[in-house]
């Protein structure tokens, strides 16, 4: 790479020393950069690897530049949406917080129904009732004879004389519209959903830090 003024740029790859700092809260990666300011620094989260890259780079002279590139892994028991950095006085702070300790499930466990049957061997005795009492009990009146005669029904339970409806007809037309309405909007709604999926993964996948004071 040349220069306005045509010479050739050279670029200096170093590696920063860096440190760790952990505590019951959070674990915080410290990083030596003396020589750099903060709108030279580049760090990102990329969530689907579950990594953190830090980048940067900065001018020496008019010939030379000087850059780093490092990744490291986000330990499993850090919260990689709540990881912030700060900035100062040549020193970078990678904080990132603990999980929680996970609330241990408590199984709810409903008191049993007891329900009591009878013993095996014994059958329940029916209560007598005395000879003043059943003469108490109210009596059914007996039908009438015209309302026991019975009408006779053919075999397609339509009654003599009337034509049977049709309905098979319109019940395959009715399952044929509805098959294809259905299938149409199965469609519609995986097209939608792969295009929101897709979205949502770019989004999701890399985001950038922004660096405090």
């Amino acid at each position: 790479m040349q220069t306005k003024n045509g010479s050739s740029l050279s670029y200096e790859d170093f590696e920063p020393f860096c440190n760790w700092r952990r505590n019951d809260e959070s674990e915080t990666l410290v990083v030596h950069l003396p020589a750099f300011r903060k709108d030279q620094l580049k760090i990102q989260v990329n969530n689907t690897t579950n990594t953190l890259k830090i980048s940067g780079e900065r001018l020496v002279d008019a010939t030379k530049r000087s850059r780093f590139h490092k990744e490291i892994a986000i330990p499993k028991d850090c919260k990689s949406k709540e990881i912030h950095t700060t900035f100062a006085g040549g020193l970078l702070h990678v904080v990132m917080p603990k999980k929680g300790p996970s609330a241990p499930q408590q199984e709810l466990i409903s008191p049993a129904t007891q329900i009591q049957q009878p013993e095996a061997g014994k059958q329940s005795t029916p209560r007598n009732i005395s000879q003043d009492q059943a003469a108490k009990l109210p009596t059914l009146p007996e039908p009438a004879g015209n309302a026991t005669k019975k009408i006779g029904l053919l075999n397609n339970g339509t009654l003599p004389g009337s034509i049977a409806p049709d309905y098979n007809n319109d019940t395959q037309m009715c399952d044929s519209g509805s098959k294809s309405l259905l299938k149409t909007a199965t469609n519609v709604a995986a097209m939608v959903a792969l295009v929101a999926c897709l979205g949502a993964y770019i989004m999701f996948s890399y985001r950038s830090l922004y660096i405090e004071d």
